[in-house]
């Protein structure tokens, strides 16, 4: 395909104007704005459009890459100081890998860290000036006193950046900023090998992965690109299984159980789907032994996470899952506070995940919010018609009855924060809807066969042809770039 072409040139002029002209989408005055951010954005789509081919269904996987690359890396960058989500509390420990790695210590006093929080217009009233921050240097932290648990390995790309920047700069600004594009740069390579996997969920992987809402949280430093990430790669492998593309050996068993160990280090209950592989029939095994050696190696996944979460203990830790907090005997002879916080799960994550991409914003845009949650749904409804793998009966109601025992024990670990929870409420705050993401990645392998017979006239969304896989390419690109350009003019700044 040539480099630049007439497609490549209208879809960049279309890009063009709707990044000048996203203020209408805001209900105050239009006034035209060109800034450093406008410009970047713009030479982004740029780059984008010319390496953008969705006509070859081989490409899919590396438009994902550059997508997540290219946009990914304009958000980590023009995304305020400290404004994404949890960032307050994801960069200590970030900073904690890059200067003591492997262990935390119960005297750790983070400099760095210190430098940013001057700069934290959101929990700093005597925040410094943009000078300030232009300018400031690293220094060295002080680490000293006992080991109180292991550092997250979670954290590690996004340490690696931290530390470019310091080579390359004594800046603390350089190191920030290289620190969220290396997360990002991670994302992108969890979300590439998910895809060349795949054989039979490809689409919802690309849905999930590519969605502004997973963009925003991953340009950022956040271990939810690792949540993401193994939610794609563990249902990547399981799906070749059940759609009959490939049956479990020992490197599919070894493949699937590491891909769930990586839920350890970022959403802790989710290592219970390695048992998903143990209720599959026979059929689905290349030998008998492999059932074996799976469930050998989900105990031993389960025994690194008791210990790396503080359940078995190691060294004195704090945290609700390492004894404080209501605990699971609680909510047993008191369930309603978690009953009433599962049923909201639907509210959390179509208005906390779904609809509302960008935080922090001066002005929001009711249009954004509209068109997110169309596209998303619409775009679902589509890949569920599509999806043709049949679920055998008893891994049907054994994921069921797992999934909604995971997104419990959420619950009850999240209750451990007293910011949010203390026995007696009537709900527990602070679970937000992101935490649903593999439950509502999962969701079209239940539904598939249902929603066929119920809309049994819908028959063009079942072939094979690669017409939906550029629809759905072409969709989530000009929403990522109407999203950046509404984000461009509406985020707050420091």
């Amino acid at each position: 395909m040539k480099i630049i072409n007439k497609t490549k040139i209208v879809n960049i002029i279309i890009s063009v104007f709707l990044i000048l002209f996203s203020k209408v989408f805001l209900a105050s005055l239009f006034d035209f704005t060109i800034n450093t951010n406008v410009y970047l954005l713009i030479l982004g789509v740029i780059m984008y459009f010319i390496i953008f081919n969705p006509t070859d269904k081989q490409k899919l996987p590396i438009n994902a890459f550059f997508l997540i690359i290219i946009f990914g890396t304009i958000i980590s960058v023009v995304k305020p100081v400290q404004y994404g989500l949890d960032e307050e509390s994801h960069l200590p420990n970030v900073i904690s890998v890059s200067d003591s790695p492997i262990f935390k210590y119960s005297k750790e006093k983070l400099s760095d860290y210190d430098s940013v929080f001057a700069y934290d217009s959101l929990r700093n009233p005597a925040k410094k000036d943009k000078n300030y921050w232009l300018n400031v240097e690293h220094k060295k932290s002080k680490i000293s006193g006992v080991k109180t648990g292991f550092d997250n390995p979670a954290f590690i790309p996004s340490s690696i950046g931290w530390n470019i920047g310091r080579i390359i700069s004594n800046k603390v600004y350089i190191s920030y900023f290289l620190g969220r594009i290396f997360e990002v740069i991670a994302f992108a390579l969890i979300v590439f090998f998910a895809l060349k996997i795949s054989k039979a969920y490809r689409e919802v992987i690309y849905l999930f992965s590519t969605f502004p809402a997973v963009l925003y949280i991953i340009a950022g430093y956040h271990y939810d690109y690792l949540y993401f990430g193994a939610s794609m790669l563990g249902l990547a492998l399981l799906t070749n299984v059940l759609s009959g593309s490939h049956k479990i050996d020992r490197r599919y068993a070894i493949a699937f159980q590491c891909s769930t160990l990586l839920f350890s280090f970022s959403k802790f209950p989710f290592v219970l789907i390695g048992s998903l592989f143990s209720v599959l029939p026979n059929k689905y095994y290349e030998k008998k032994s492999v059932r074996i050696l799976s469930l050998i190696l989900f105990f031993l996944n389960l025994l690194v996470s008791f210990i790396y979460v503080g359940i078995i203990k190691l060294f004195p830790s704090e945290g609700a899952l390492s004894g404080k907090g209501p605990g699971i005997a609680y909510f047993i002879t008191h369930p309603l506070p978690l009953i009433r916080t599962l049923f909201q799960a639907p509210y959390g994550i179509i208005n906390d995940f779904i609809s509302e991409p960008l935080k922090y914003v001066k002005e929001p845009s009711a249009f954004l919010i509209a068109i997110s949650t169309i596209i998303f749904f619409l775009l679902l409804f589509i890949v569920v018609m599509r999806n043709k793998i049949e679920l055998p009966k008893l891994f049907k109601y054994y994921s069921l009855i797992l999934l909604i025992a995971i997104a419990s024990l959420i619950v009850i670990a999240i209750s451990g924060d007293p910011r949010v929870y203390h026995k007696g409420d009537i709900i527990v705050g602070g679970v937000q809807g992101r935490y649903y993401y593999y439950i509502l990645m999962f969701l079209p392998l239940y539904c598939g066969s249902w929603f066929r017979k119920l809309f049994g006239f819908v028959e063009t969304v079942k072939s094979n042809n690669s017409n939906f896989e550029s629809v759905l390419q072409y969709m989530l690109v000009y929403l990522n770039i109407l999203t950046m350009s509404i984000g461009i003019y509406t985020q707050l700044q420091t």
